[in-house]
C-alpha cells in the first residue's frame, strides 16, 4: 500500500471562537482543503488506507496503527 505523511493540524473552531487542535490529522492537501494550519515536527507516515474514503484526512481521534 502506498505511504501517505499527516500532520497534526489546528484550525478556528466557530462554536468556540478560538483556534484549536483538530481531532484529525491532515496531509499537506487535506490541511489546505480544511483552512488549516500545519503543525510543524509533528508529521508521522501512515498507510494511506488509514485516511477517511476519499478524503485526505484521518477520522476523529486517530491513532497510528502499530
Amino acid at each position: 500500500m502506498k505511504k501517505v505523511t499527516v500532520y497534526n493540524v489546528r484550525k478556528y473552531d466557530i462554536v468556540s471562537d478560538e483556534i484549536k487542535r483538530s481531532r484529525r490529522m491532515a496531509t499537506r492537501e487535506g490541511a489546505l482543503i480544511m483552512c488549516a494550519q500545519i503543525i510543524e515536527g509533528s508529521a508521522i507516515e501512515i498507510d494511506e488506507s488509514e485516511l477517511e474514503s476519499g478524503e485526505q484526512w484521518t477520522r476523529l481521534d486517530f491513532r497510528k496503527s502499530s
